[in-house]
């Protein structure tokens, strides 16, 4: 695992490398903020992501990868606004993301980063960028629903006007291009345009379950250039194994909350943070409660290679002598529509099942992750043994060089398991927050 380790690491360095290339004045106003390098979705990330690791890039797919994400730009034209707030006097704004099953039937909302009731709160705002398209029943007076996507069509003169206002980004660097023109972008150019109008005098802190994502980095851009207004985002995932979407942008939050010291160590030594920036806590979003992770087969939010996977499962089955037949099989909470996923599942789901007894089984009970999941280090802090398929392994599997409390090992090239070597270091386990005091940083 050594190679794999000098292997993320060279590559966290290229992308800082690039990060810090974009803040040169040419790239004025914007900057590094259209840069979003995930490695667990397709989209412009991922794909320069696997030119920097000479992976290779079918030209044809990256550009429908590409186009496909330009065009899904076209939906947001036609966001909502639902608000109805009645008092001027909240001093806070929370940002967050919310679908119709985290709001009770009294309107408040559960949200499920800060896990805490939005009826708890006294003075803030909460401004909800809303997922799905049935809105709720009843909506509180202080919160703002944002809903991102109200129609099913896309507005085709709003894309051509943002083709043109960023083709000059094609003659300065096509990977900035690439990234200006993603939904992401697009969307963080929305997001703002509606946010303006609840920016007063009085507001002094707006806290973030934070992701690095455009829309983020585009309010903090404004909000450092214009106001006076500090930013603190929450770190809220569990840590993934190449955490690339988290390296420091030049408009990134005045503080981030963290909720281990592997965190900390990997966000000052590979990602670009000051320890000043650095708040830990224990986390408000996984409790220290009994979670089942046993005999479940994971899936990931994207999936690269169905033969990848099929031949792991079956690798573990016939080799390691692993009874999956009474393993459940859990599609991605955010791929539960995805056609890909759903086949994938189906596929799984009968291969387990048609799986041999096997009396004598090596290991009882397992989770069982495929591709990028942060639920992997939650189920080692839970005390779960984990396994790990992974289809890009540079991407997806843990070293213990920058996640100092995980034991990996090698059993294929794309097989990994897993152990702790002490616990409460990746995440501390919290209890159920009363409020979000220690969030309320000046």
């Amino acid at each position: 695992m050594p190679n794999l380790y000098n292997s993320q690491i060279k590559i966290m360095k290229k992308i800082k490398k690039i990060t810090n290339k974009f803040h040169k004045n040419k790239f004025n106003p914007f900057y590094d903020t259209p840069l979003y390098f995930t490695s667990y979705s397709d989209g412009a990330g991922l794909i320069v992501l696997k030119k920097l690791t000479r992976q290779k890039v079918n030209f044809f797919k990256s550009f429908f990868v590409i186009l496909k994400d330009f065009l899904y730009s076209g939906y947001y034209d036609y966001y909502k606004i639902i608000d109805n707030t009645n008092t001027n006097d909240c001093n806070k704004i929370i940002v967050t993301w919310a679908f119709k099953n985290s709001f009770k039937e009294n309107g408040s909302l559960n949200d499920r980063y800060f896990n805490i009731n939005s009826r708890s709160l006294k003075n803030i705002k909460w401004f909800v960028v809303y997922m799905e398209k049935d809105l709720p029943k009843k909506i509180d007076r202080n919160i703002i629903l944002f809903q991102a996507i109200s129609k099913e069509k896309i507005n085709l003169l709003s894309l051509i006007s943002f083709f043109s206002k960023n083709i000059k980004y094609l003659f300065k660097d096509i990977k900035y291009f690439i990234f200006s023109i993603s939904n992401h972008s697009f969307f963080s150019h929305k997001f703002l345009e509606v946010f303006k109008n609840y920016i007063n005098k009085k507001i002094k802190l707006i806290v973030i379950p934070y992701e690095g994502q455009p829309f983020q980095n585009n309010l903090i851009s404004y909000l450092k250039e214009n106001t006076t207004i500090k930013t603190v985002g929450y770190i809220h995932s569990p840590p993934l194994a190449f955490p690339s979407n988290f390296i420091k942008k030049k408009f990134s939050p005045s503080k981030i909350v963290l909720n281990g010291n592997d965190q900390l160590e990997c966000f000052v030594n590979y990602l670009g943070w000051n320890k000043r920036e650095i708040i830990i806590k224990e986390s408000n979003r996984f409790l220290n409660k009994k979670t089942n992770f046993s005999k479940t087969i994971f899936l990931p939010f994207n999936i690269n290679s169905e033969t990848i996977i099929l031949n792991s499962l079956q690798f573990l089955m016939k080799n390691l002598n692993i009874c999956l037949r009474d393993y459940a099989v859990r599609s991605h909470p955010a791929a539960t529509n995805s056609k890909k996923n759903n086949i994938m599942l189906k596929k799984i789901t009968y291969l387990v099942k048609n799986q041999k007894v096997i009396k004598n089984s090596r290991y009882k009970s397992l989770a069982i992750f495929i591709g990028a999941s942060g639920g992997i280090v939650e189920a080692l802090e839970r005390g779960y043994k984990v396994i790990q398929i992974c289809e890009i392994p540079i991407f997806e599997a843990y070293s213990n060089k920058i996640w100092k409390s995980i034991k990996g090992k090698k059993l294929t090239d794309n097989i990994f398991t897993y152990s702790l070597v002490r616990k409460g270091c990746l995440i501390q386990l919290g209890k159920k927050p009363k409020n979000l005091n220690n969030f309320f940083i000046n």
